[in-house]
């Protein structure tokens, strides 16, 4: 592959990483949050009694990073954890439905690929071919991870 071909992919993708950005963050400024407090709020809602590490791993995110998020997500109310019995070092955080009801993954998806199920999209070309790049990407992050 020559070097006008990578460019414009990674401008490709820079773009749609800053649009998803725009439209994750319109969404998380109506709860008064940003958007990886949207983005932790969507993940615990769908993996209740998860734990920090998991959503870390899910979301791609610094631990530290997550770690304030919660924080403040748990502050106001958006999220509680729960001490195990057991064991008193594991958490499990789990969405409150109170504060967050009309806030899910689902609605926030429909919000940010409205028009995708226009037939002139062919949607399963568009996942086999993001499969194909993420596992390009994840062979370079594997090899790098060994050394």
């Amino acid at each position: 592959m020559n070097f006008e071909t990578m460019d414009a992919l990674y401008t490709k993708l820079l773009k749609i990483n800053h649009l998803m950005s725009l439209s994750l963050a319109e969404i998380a400024k109506e709860e008064d949050l940003n958007p990886s407090e949207l983005m932790i709020v969507l993940d615990v809602k769908n993996n209740p009694h998860t734990d920090l590490q998991s959503v870390c791993e899910r979301l791609g995110m610094k631990k530290s990073t997550a770690s304030k998020a919660i924080r403040k997500l748990i502050e106001v109310g958006y999220i509680e954890n729960h001490v195990c019995e057991s064991d008193q070092r594991k958490v499990s955080l789990v969405g409150k439905e109170s504060t967050c009801h009309e806030l899910c993954k689902e609605s926030t998806l429909m919000t940010t690929f409205k028009g995708i199920d226009d037939p002139k999209y062919d949607v399963d070309v568009i996942l086999h071919s993001l499969d194909d790049l993420l596992e390009i990407l994840s062979q370079r992050s594997i090899s790098q991870e060994e050394e």
